[in-house]
This record gives C-alpha cells, structure tokens and sequence, in this order.
C-alpha cells in the first residue's frame, strides 16, 4: 500500500502535538495518530490504534524516536516487530533509525546512544514533576533532622568547629554548613521553637 502513517505523542508535558502533526503532514502522512503526555506509556490508545492500522507495505513515521518508545529496548523492539510485519519505519529526526537505508553503524549507535539519552532525560523530568505534584521534594533527602538540627546548633553556640560538629553527629561538614546556614568562622543562635518538632 505505501501509505505513510505518523504517530506522535506530547513528550514535554503540555506543549501540545499540533507541531508535530504538521511536521507528520508536511512529510506526507495520510493520517496521524497521537497520545497526550499524561497517557500511561505502556498504555497510549493512539499508538495502539496506530499499530492495528498499519498494513504490508505502510511507513510508520514519526517525529523523533522518542515520541514512539519510552526505552531504547522498546524501540528496538517496535521496529523489529514492523519489520516482520513489511512495514517500514522513519523518524524525521534521527535518519540512521530508518529502516530501508543503508546507514553507517556508527551514526545508528550514535542515534540510539542519543536517543536513550533524550528517554532517561524525559524520565527525569518526568518524575521530578510528579514528585512536585504530590508535594514531594525530589533528590536525596537531606540527613540533618531536626534533632540533629538542634544537636548541632547547640554544639556550635559552645564555639565547636564545623569538623567537630560533624563527627559527633556522624554527618558531613557541608551538611551542617547547609542546615545551619553559616559558614564555620560565625556562630549561630537559632531559638528551639524556630526548628521543627
């Protein structure tokens, strides 16, 4: 059949798939089938009806390798499976991951090496803004609690060097640098309603 199928889906959470399905368009996709950012990636309606559509001799093509796959394995695996089924496969953009070309095996590592930088990224950034939405900081949570807290600013009101506090609380110095807000040379007076309980 030789048709042209596109698939995107919104990857920066928000910004839309109205970009990318002009650029699908403008590369002579027949139809475009999209999924919205928040779509479970194991579970996007779109690229599923996108799949089932697809017949001998179609090109799935997409805007990046990103928008089909949220792993490399993933990746690999989709094309491997339209490749069974007679069906091409295009991004617009990373060419070396078109399948039908004969690319340079470094420019396809180099692609796939740039593209599962792109998926963990997208994964990060991902996590950060849910962690953010259920009012959780993200990152490693800091070791100073507040009796350590308490512990070290009593330590340093007695005049202990930074070093000291932080043996004895089993820390690092830049954490009770951090937690106290001072640098080592200046003594802190914080009151014990001012720390949390």
């Amino acid at each position: 059949m030789n048709r042209l199928i596109g698939y995107t889906r919104d990857l920066s959470g928000g910004s839309g798939t109205q970009a990318d399905v002009d650029a699908l368009a403008g590369a002579g996709a027949r139809r475009v089938f999209t999924d919205i950012e928040s779509a479970d990636v194991r579970m996007r309606p779109g690229l599923r009806d996108c799949l089932a559509l697809l017949e001998t001799g179609d090109v799935l093509v997409v805007p990046s390798a990103a928008a089909l796959s949220h792993t490399v394995a993933h990746f690999l695996a989709t094309v491997d499976a339209l490749a069974r089924r007679g069906v091409g496969f295009r991004s617009l953009a990373e060419p070396a991951l078109c399948t039908g070309d004969v690319a340079d095996p470094a420019e396809v590592f180099a692609a796939l090496e740039s593209l599962r930088r792109r998926l963990t990224s997208l994964q990060t950034r991902a996590g950060m803004a849910s962690a953010a939405s259920e009012g959780r900081r993200p990152g490693r949570p800091t070791v100073m609690t507040p009796e350590r807290i308490a512990m070290a600013v009593e330590l340093r009101n007695l005049g202990r060097p930074i070093t000291h506090i932080a043996r004895v609380l089993g820390v690092s110095a830049n954490a009770v640098k951090r937690a106290l807000g001072a640098t080592a040379e200046t003594p802190v007076t914080v009151r014990r309603g001012d720390l949390a309980e």
